[in-house]
């Protein structure tokens, strides 16, 4: 790889602390395989065919343009670490939330504090370590799009919207949950006990 790679290329990369070693030669193949491939292998960025700006060749996971945008790297790494995806519940509003974190207990207590979605009885009532955290929250959420809803709340006396907020059973959220995961090694798992309370009516 060391040496299809151009100077600025190499230059680029060890601005971000990367190397050869950590690019995947995608030159000529479909996305779909590449984008497969990269994961398998564990490789950061993607060579790639020229991008329609700088004609730049180094591409995210996702097949974005890192060197037209390098913020994408940053993006990346956080929705490619190992972390936690957890699914939480409020008896109050009926609402279901899928989320990733590094640590459970403080996010517990952050959303019932922010009283995300405006519930303030948030509990985490499931939880699995895995790798590409961000990936199998997004895989999960978009299994349920159908029961996906938006509910204004207050931060720091802002008005913001919760997107990650699902109208669906417990039962639901896991299922679609641990589909999206089946392809990653999955560590630490936890359940609550009486998760039949989340248990909503769909309708």
């Amino acid at each position: 790889m060391e040496d299809i790679l151009t100077d600025a290329e190499k230059r680029f990369l060890g601005w971000y602390g990367l190397g050869a070693d950590d690019v995947y030669d995608a030159r000529g193949m479909r996305g779909w395989l590449w984008k497969k491939r990269i994961r398998e292998e564990n490789k950061t960025v993607a060579l790639g065919t020229p991008c329609g700006n700088g004609r730049y060749r180094l591409r995210t996971r996702s097949g974005h343009c890192v060197q037209c945008d390098p913020r994408k790297l940053a993006f990346q790494a956080r929705h490619s670490a190992e972390q936690y995806v957890y699914i939480a519940g409020s008896v109050s509003k009926k609402l279901i939330k899928i989320g990733t974190c590094k640590d459970v207990p403080q996010r517990e207590r952050q959303i019932r504090a922010e009283r995300y979605g405006g519930a303030g009885d948030w509990n985490v009532i499931f939880s699995v370590r895995v790798q590409d955290a961000g990936d199998v929250e997004c895989r999960a959420r978009s299994k349920l799009n159908g029961h996906a809803i938006v509910r204004p709340y207050w931060k720091d006396r802002i008005e913001q919207q919760g997107v990650e907020l699902l109208r669906c059973s417990f039962s639901r959220a896991r299922e679609a949950l641990m589909d999206a995961a089946q392809h990653y090694k999955v560590r630490d798992p936890w359940q609550a006990r009486l998760t039949y309370r989340y248990e909503f009516d769909e309708n």
